[in-house]
């Protein structure tokens, strides 16, 4: 009699342990399953089950922490990612990317800088690092040489994923009076996104620095017509039109800035006072 109750208890344990492992298995799976869906929250919670069924299941933490990066819990997700410990290059890096983009986000300037160089160690021309490097230095740190520096080598290094820094850039080269430098990627800008007003600001205010007012108005045309509330759109208007001594246009951006912008509109009068 011993001995047939003890087999029914071994056959109970082990198909209860193989099922536990397969559970957080099964529940890691569903959470990729809802990731690749953009169902973050769902992945979320997948991904939660799975370590509770698991506590190593280092994927999951990473998994996990990205889910929570996209859905901007990012002190979670740096409590997440902490957990992670992959063993191999790659994931290293990921690790790092991730991290550093939380720390970004909630501006933490310092550590976010750590991660994305810790990644830059493993791999020097990581476009994911380069681009949160120049983000960090741009954004927060207001380091514009550094910016410059990693921006460049991102467009060299991984242009096409980061043509949305290009704007970005072309303001920094206007910002150290490259206006030639800002023209040639400004236009790339607006090749990449044909509808951001912003980038046809930048390049209205490059030419307008060079002295090619009519270039410049052209540009800020096209960024008024995007956005007809574009306050620097009517503010380099009303500089191209002084500088060409066109006081009654001039007098016209100002009311239309007076609307939208009363410092600005204020600093346009007093250069169209200045009009001979």
């Amino acid at each position: 009699m011993k001995r047939k109750i003890l087999f029914p208890i071994l056959l109970f344990i082990i198909p209860f342990f193989v099922s536990s492992q397969s559970t957080a298995k099964e529940w890691y799976s569903k959470g990729i399953e809802l990731k690749d869906k953009k169902d973050y929250e769902g992945a979320l919670t997948a991904f939660k089950s799975a370590i509770s069924k698991k506590t190593d299941y280092t994927d999951a933490y990473y998994q996990a922490g990205w889910c929570c990066n996209e859905l901007e819990d990012y002190e979670n997700a740096i409590d997440l990612l902490k957990k992670y410990m992959p063993s191999d290059e790659k994931n290293k890096k990921n690790k790092s990317n991730e991290l550093g983009f939380s720390y970004y986000k909630l501006q933490k300037s310092t550590e976010a800088i750590i991660e994305y160089k810790n990644t830059i160690a493993l791999s020097p021309n990581d476009g994911i690092a380069l681009r949160g490097l120049g983000n960090v230095y741009y954004e927060i740190e207001e380091d514009y040489d550094s910016a410059i520096e990693y921006f460049e080598k991102a467009v060299k290094e991984d242009e096409e994923e980061s043509k949305p820094v290009y704007y970005k850039l072309g303001w920094l080269y206007n910002d150290k009076e490259q206006y030639d430098d800002a023209i040639k990627i400004l236009l790339k800008a607006i090749e990449y996104d044909s509808e951001d007003s912003g980038n046809r600001e930048e390049l209205g205010f490059a030419y307008y620095q060079k002295g090619e007012y009519e270039f410049a108005l052209t540009q800020l045309n096209k960024a008024i017509a995007l956005d007809d509330v574009s306050k620097l759109g009517y503010y380099y208007k009303g500089l191209c039109f002084v500088a060409t001594n066109r006081k009654g246009e001039a007098m016209s951006m100002y009311y239309k800035l007076k609307e939208l912008d009363a410092d600005g509109a204020k600093e346009l009068m007093d250069k169209i006072n200045k009009m001979k």
